[in-house]
């Protein structure tokens, strides 16, 4: 399925450590107008695309929200879906709102099972219950059937998570989550060259490897993980066309084109395809890569990463990319 996400501006609550937003200036906090939302639907349910996704920032603060779902469901989409940090949806009453207006979706940010980790990344005292009780609303509004493509939690891989992925999982199922993401932080913001907040791929496989392991013995949970290069997950996913199928995000992931508000005199708005953005112009790959016989199907590593880093511990990848790669059909 064709997805396109609309970025209707950047103002957020919060101000996570590691957002991509950075710090956002007064001028640039303003709002895509709801006439100019009402075009990109229409255009993009033209061009083919019948999923849809707002995001900001954060898409709950825009005045016109409801409306904007109104108005996709009303042109056709099938699957429509927000990008959030949750904290508004503690309000049950709103989260009905918008599942009235036509939401079926919902992928939810949170970055830590433990409230004064999660708090200290947004910058803001409280979100973090904020958000467990979201995510109650969410977890109920699930097993009533309301949310028909389900809601899974974002998270971003960190130096203060990656060591406790097993019991972030477990704290998040016993509140009713059964579709969890986890993302390699991208070195941005107040985490750009710091090793406080990035860790090694070196430090992080092992922890991947037993969690993927745990999660096989346990049915009925879904965990993918994603902006990883191939050669730097475990040897056992890569060696298998069903766990990188299962286990790798961009290997599930909708084709997805964005539209990026940004007010007159910040850029202006811009139309892109976010996995050719990934690869043109956020992440690199390390000369070895070349000899890689994975290297058609891998992404690389974000820029930043190899700012802290360098290049060594990528040296063996196309060697275990051989011994796992099994060519033929749907091996990659």
């Amino acid at each position: 399925m064709k997805n396109v996400d609309i970025n209707l501006g950047r103002a957020c609550n919060n101000r996570c450590v590691f957002c991509s937003n950075g710090s956002v200036s007064a001028r640039e906090r303003g709002w895509m107008r709801i006439e100019q939302v009402e075009q990109e639907i229409d255009a993009r349910h033209e061009q083919g695309a019948h999923s849809i996704g707002f995001l900001g920032g954060e898409p709950t603060l825009y005045p016109h929200l409801e409306s904007c779902i109104r108005m996709a469901r009303k042109r056709g989409f099938k699957r429509i879906a927000i990008c959030t940090n949750g904290s508004r949806l503690a309000n049950s009453m709103r989260l009905d709102k918008l599942i009235e207006a036509g939401m079926t979706r919902v992928a939810f940010s949170i970055h830590s099972h433990v409230e004064k980790i999660e708090d200290g990344i947004t910058c803001r005292p409280g979100s973090f219950k904020e958000k467990i009780e979201a995510i109650g609303n969410l977890a109920a509004t699930m097993r009533a059937g309301k949310l028909p493509d389900g809601f899974s939690l974002n998270s971003v891989l960190h130096k203060r998570n990656f060591q406790h992925l097993d019991r972030f999982v477990d704290f998040f199922r016993e509140l009713g989550v059964s579709d969890i993401r986890f993302n390699f932080i991208r070195p941005e913001h107040q985490a750009e060259g710091n090793r406080d907040w990035v860790p090694s791929f070196k430090e992080t496989t092992p922890k991947v490897r037993d969690l993927i392991m745990l999660c096989e013995s346990r049915p009925g949970l879904n965990l993918t993980f994603a902006d990883f290069p191939l050669c730097r997950m475990p040897w056992e996913v890569l060696a298998s066309p069903v766990l990188k199928k299962r286990y790798i995000g961009e290997m599930r992931d909708l084709v997805t084109d964005v539209t990026l508000y940004k007010p007159e005199g910040s850029g202006g708005t811009r139309r892109f395809n976010w996995k050719q953005q990934r690869i043109a112009y956020l992440k690199t790959k390390p000369p070895v890569c070349e000899s890689c016989p994975l290297d058609h199907v891998c992404e690389g590593v974000w820029k930043g990463y190899l700012d802290i880093f360098g290049p060594a511990e990528f040296s063996n990848g196309p060697s275990i990319a051989e011994a796992c790669f099994v060519a033929g059909p749907g091996s990659t």
